[in-house]
Parts: C-alpha cells; sequence; structure tokens
C-alpha cells in the first residue's frame, strides 16, 4: 500500500513574503528601509527578514549589517527555502518569484522601484516586470 502525502501549497501572501525578504537582504539599509516604508503594514512588518536569519550559517546578523552579494539562482533557492516549495522546479519557483514582483511594484511608486533596483545584480534586476525593470548603463 502506498500512502501519497498532499503538496504543500504556498500562498500569494507566503510567497510575497519570501520574496521581500529574500530581497531585502540583497539590499542596503536605505534601499531595504524604502522598499519596506511603500508597502501595507502588515506585509511591511512581515518583510523584515527573522532575526539572526543568514542562509550561511557562518553569517551572523549584526546591527551594521552588509547588504549579501548572491545572484538570481541563490534569491530563486532562498524563495524555494522560504516557501518550503522543495519540489517545484527552478523555472516555477522563478515565475513565482515574478509574479510576486509584479505584485510588489503596484505597492511601490516608481522612485522607489529606480532606488530599489540600482544595487541589484542584472539577474535579479531582470525579475522585475519589464515596465520598471532599471538597466544597466549600456545594456541594451
Amino acid at each position: 500500500m502506498t500512502v501519497r502525502l498532499a503538496r504543500p501549497t504556498t500562498t500569494i501572501w507566503q510567497l510575497d513574503v519570501a520574496v521581500l525578504r529574500t530581497l531585502v537582504e540583497l539590499l542596503p539599509d536605505g534601499e531595504a528601509a524604502l522598499l519596506v516604508d511603500a508597502l501595507p503594514p502588515l506585509l511591511a512588518m512581515a518583510a523584515r527578514p527573522d532575526p539572526g536569519y543568514r542562509a550561511d550559517p557562518e553569517h551572523r546578523a549584526d546591527p551594521g549589517r552588509r547588504p549579501e552579494r548572491f545572484d538570481a539562482a541563490e534569491l530563486v533557492r532562498r524563495v524555494r527555502r522560504r516557501t518550503g516549495r522543495y519540489d517545484a522546479d527552478d523555472r516555477a519557483v522563478r515565475d513565482g518569484v515574478r509574479t510576486a514582483l509584479d505584485r510588489i511594484a503596484g505597492y511601490c511608486p516608481a522612485g522607489v522601484l529606480y532606488r530599489v533596483q540600482l544595487p541589484l545584480p542584472d539577474d535579479v534586476r531582470e525579475l522585475f516586470p519589464l515596465p520598471v525593470q532599471v538597466h544597466a548603463a549600456g545594456a541594451g
């Protein structure tokens, strides 16, 4: 007899929070604060990373933290971990990240989106909806 367990589902809320928390880890404090301040209050509270959270257990949270440096593949890995969707492939998680960023962009003024994207790696910026993507100087 084989027992099949139901696949866990990720709610829109869980996905948005996972994406925001991961994005905040990539941002300098000023840009992270701009992003969080533009969000509705409940989402802003949830977007703050868990105290002491780091994907790398050797890295300790400190008040003068520096933004972490990672690419879109690592962002997808972290979102997968935070949502608990270990069964989802990279493409499905990446599509979920894009969808969440589209919703998040709807809360933010254009100036905030611009400032938030500037310090991000190019491949992470490409996950944002096309109308709000900031392109690197000299890029097509």
